[in-house]
């Protein structure tokens, strides 16, 4: 019983070293060949099952696609119903009627006395007709016959196409011209050459008047304060109205009547609202925009002054913050009218004498001339004791007493709301979509484009010759700076 274990003992004893010997040197090398010949194998068969499976694969794929074969059907000619030598005498006599010099029988109205044909009456002034066809033709120069209406006039006869004209140096050229003239008090100042100088201004203007050919449409618009037409609409460029045009600018700025304060030309109803200004010029060209002028002929001096409006947004937010201001100083306003009585008595007239030791100042040693010229230049009134014609030798008065105003002791102003916002004035931004919506409403329904517009400025300062520069870049005319006229 006890030599069993010890004989298995052995047995695990002596297959131990040959386990080892196996695994390293000699037996692991045979035993590595042996797998990798098993691998072999395996690879080769799986490469072959593959060529053979793709082999099979292929030419089914490759045979699957073959067309098959289409039937086409033709039809046969057609039969001919026709003898051919008929239809070739057919086109025979055709071609030969297309080659004779005779001409084509056409149907005609004739009339074996033609006196006798009434024609209808044609009830329009052959020297004027107003149409609303806008036919778009591109401006050249030419001679031509036009066509008459059956009453012995022609619209146009012999003449020339579209000419140019000369505005203050500017070659401007259009059939329908609005002139639209700043005749504010700025336009007759000393460095402006005075009223001689606009006087040259207004012949310059109807010289450009007269140049216009005797087929153009035009008007002539001023503007200061207010804005005044010569006509409601454009007028035909005859004598009668060139004449018209230069007697409206004749009495502007001389013999008193300095500016303009109000015209027959009112704000439109389309386009930015204005609240008043100075140098309407919004005004010239919205009447200038609704007479559908093609081209706009501006002269001014500055910037124009024209102020804006507030929107119902911003007056709706205005009435807000006074309705919280008010709920906010309720209480202060109560204690201020309870404690000043609502303003009464708080504030009484004190007599201020003159001062008992005033002395005359030292005589300058600048003249009379000298001194009363340095204060015209500069705007100033005439000094105390000195009339406007020079009386009065120049000796300055002594100072008068005068009453002043005192306010209780403690008093402070009763608390006011807050004023309603200030809304500015109009920016080149604001003049240019102001056209663009008159363009809207006036010419695109006629299908017309927006208008030139050229600007001449008067002497004018660095702001306002920006303004008209841009506005005539803007829509697509030119700029001139003139600093006077002779």
């Amino acid at each position: 019983m006890t030599e069993t274990p010890r004989i298995d003992e052995d047995a695990a004893t002596a297959s131990a070293p040959r386990r080892s010997i196996l695994l390293s040197g000699l037996g692991f090398y045979r035993l590595s060949v042996r797998r990798r010949q098993q691998l072999m194998y395996v690879f080769l068969g799986s490469l072959l099952a593959h060529v053979v499976g793709l082999i099979a694969f292929g030419g089914w794929v490759v045979m699957r696609p073959q067309p098959e074969e289409v039937t086409i059907f033709r039809t046969p000619p057609p039969v001919r119903t026709y003898e051919p030598r008929k239809l070739e005498h057919k086109v025979k006599v055709k071609n030969r009627q297309r080659s004779s010099s005779r001409p084509a029988m056409l149907p005609r109205l004739v009339a074996m006395t033609p006196s006798r044909v009434s024609l209808p009456e044609i009830k329009a002034d052959p020297k004027l007709i107003h149409t609303t066809f806008q036919p778009k033709f591109k401006a050249v120069s030419g001679k031509g016959l036009g066509a008459g209406l059956g009453t012995g006039y022609g619209t146009h006869g012999f003449g020339s196409g579209m000419q140019t004209y000369d505005f203050f140096g500017i070659r401007a050229r259009g059939e329908k011209v609005a002139v639209l003239v700043d005749v504010s008090v700025s336009m007759v100042q000393p460095e402006r050459g005075g009223v001689p100088g606009y006087m040259a201004v207004k012949q310059r203007l109807g010289q450009v008047v007269d140049a216009l050919p005797d087929t153009a449409l035009f008007n002539v618009i001023a503007f200061a304060d207010a804005a005044e037409a010569m006509e409601p609409d454009l007028v035909l460029a005859n004598d009668t109205h060139r004449a018209n045009a230069k007697r409206f600018l004749r009495p502007f700025n001389l013999d008193g009547n300095w500016g303009l304060s109000s015209g027959n030309v009112s704000q439109s109803r389309v386009g930015l609202k204005a609240a008043g200004g100075t140098t309407r010029l919004d005004l010239a060209i919205s009447a200038a925009l609704k007479m559908q002028a093609d081209t706009i002929l501006i002269i001014s001096d500055g910037i124009p002054r024209v102020g804006k409006t507030l929107s119902e947004e911003q007056m709706e937010a205005h009435q807000e913050r006074l309705k919280a201001w008010n709920v906010a100083n309720a209480k202060t306003m109560s204690n201020w009218d309870s404690k000043w009585g609502g303003g009464q008595g708080v504030a009484e007239r004190v007599w201020v004498p003159p001062p008992a030791n005033w002395k005359p100042p030292k005589p300058n040693k600048k003249t009379k001339k000298q001194i009363e010229k340095e204060r015209a230049d500069a705007k100033l009134p005439p000094r105390e004791g000195q009339s406007r014609g020079g009386g009065g030798g120049g000796v300055p008065r002594p100072p008068q007493g005068h009453w002043k105003v005192v306010h209780a002791r403690g008093y402070a102003p009763r608390p006011s709301p807050p004023g309603a916002p200030k809304p500015g004035m109009w920016t080149l931004n604001d003049f240019i979509k102001h056209i663009t919506m008159l363009h809207g409403e006036y010419y695109k329904p006629a299908g017309l484009p927006e208008p030139q517009v050229h600007s001449i400025g008067y002497a004018i300062d660095k702001e306002g010759h920006r303004f008209l520069h841009a506005l005539s870049k803007q829509y697509k005319g030119q700029y001139r700076r003139v600093a006077r006229v002779r």
